[in-house]
């Protein structure tokens, strides 16, 4: 039973990780687009990404800490890494995660900042709208990049137990 504490902790983490990159890109997002205070709006949305990134970024450190010991649990020869089916999987996880976070990294520190700054200054929406297209583009790639994980991950789990 215990062999199962690292696996259960990376799913957790995995959920914590998309989970609310779905709610905010499908329900929180365009609701406070709806708040026509412009104030209130951006003050909302301050706090819900603040409070988010906080959370995404702990949710994706447990991940790659998960990450690492499940492959020393599983007593992987560094080989394998890199043949068959799992080594091309794993590869391609591997690279999928090196894009989150560096997709993560962009938005957290320079569009969200700068698109929330110009949203506070009540900019006019000519001056948001090319920001905010960023934004949408970056995050909805890194959900569909999240998405590509978590399938990686099964492709995995199931190739591992097959080999």
């Amino acid at each position: 039973m215990g062999e199962a504490v690292n696996p259960w902790i990376h799913i957790l983490a995995a959920t914590i990780w998309v989970g609310p990159q779905v709610f905010l890109f499908v329900a929180a997002v365009p609701a406070l687009r709806t708040v026509e205070d412009t104030q209130v709006r951006a003050r909302a949305m301050r706090v819900l990404t603040t409070r988010f990134g906080y959370l995404a970024w702990g949710a994706l450190a447990v991940l790659v800490i998960t990450g690492i010991a499940n492959l020393y649990e599983h007593d992987l020869d560094v080989d394998v890494l890199f043949e068959r089916n799992f080594g091309i999987i794993f590869q391609v996880k591997m690279t999928l995660l090196i894009a989150t976070v560096a997709l993560t990294a962009v938005h957290s520190f320079i569009i969200g900042p700068r698109l929330l700054d110009m949203q506070e200054s009540v900019a006019d929406e000519a001056e948001l709208a090319p920001t905010r297209r960023l934004s949408i583009i970056i995050s909805s790639v890194n959900l569909l990049i999240a998405v590509g994980i978590i399938f990686c991950a099964a492709l995995l789990s199931t190739t591992f137990a097959l080999e």
